[in-house]
């Protein structure tokens, strides 16, 4: 009798641990993007982006597979720095692949504290599928007051190449 439960829990926690091996990484099969192997959108990405004609500032982000997807939530997840003379600006990102290799993605943008001035707006991307991203935005105006227009802020495009967690933890050390 002993036994036959033992070997009855032995067989369940040995089927538990196959479909633990076979489920966890069927995630992959949904976001090819995000898998280990070979290039991945998620992981550290660096540039420049330009706020004005003589304003150009390194911006660096981490960008990680979300928890969800769709109604669920956000497939990408991440943060982001701009480095600027005065003060650096952090954001919280969260978004969605647009398309099933993670081609066409976009990101909001989020502000970590309150700020005046340029802030990034939704980022939409086309990663190339090795280690080349390009990004457009719109950058928001913050008024000392709090409120936010796009009215006289310009859309701007840039690259970013794939940079390590150094460059990243690095980010406006320079």
């Amino acid at each position: 009798m002993v036994i036959e439960q033992r070997s009855r829990l032995g067989l369940v926690g040995a089927v538990f641990l196959v479909g633990l091996a076979l489920i966890y990484p069927a995630r992959w099969l949904m976001h090819p993007w995000a898998a280990p192997l070979g290039p991945a959108l998620v992981g550290y990405w660096q540039g420049e982006v330009a706020y004005g004609p003589d304003d150009s500032r390194t911006i660096v982000l981490r960008l990680t597979e979300g928890v969800g997807g769709g109604d669920e939530g956000s497939e990408i997840g991440g943060t982001a720095t701009v480095c600027a003379a005065e003060q650096d600006a952090t954001y919280a990102l969260s978004g969605d692949a647009l398309d099933y290799r993670g081609t066409r993605l976009f990101l909001n943008a989020q502000p970590t504290r309150d700020a005046t001035g340029l802030h990034l707006g939704r980022l939409d991307g086309a990663w190339d599928g090795h280690d080349g991203l390009t990004i457009s935005t719109t950058l928001l105006r913050t008024a000392p007051d709090g409120s936010v227009t796009s009215a006289d802020a310009p859309t701007v495009r840039f690259q970013l190449h794939r940079a390590g967690k150094a460059d990243f933890t690095a980010r406006c050390d320079v």
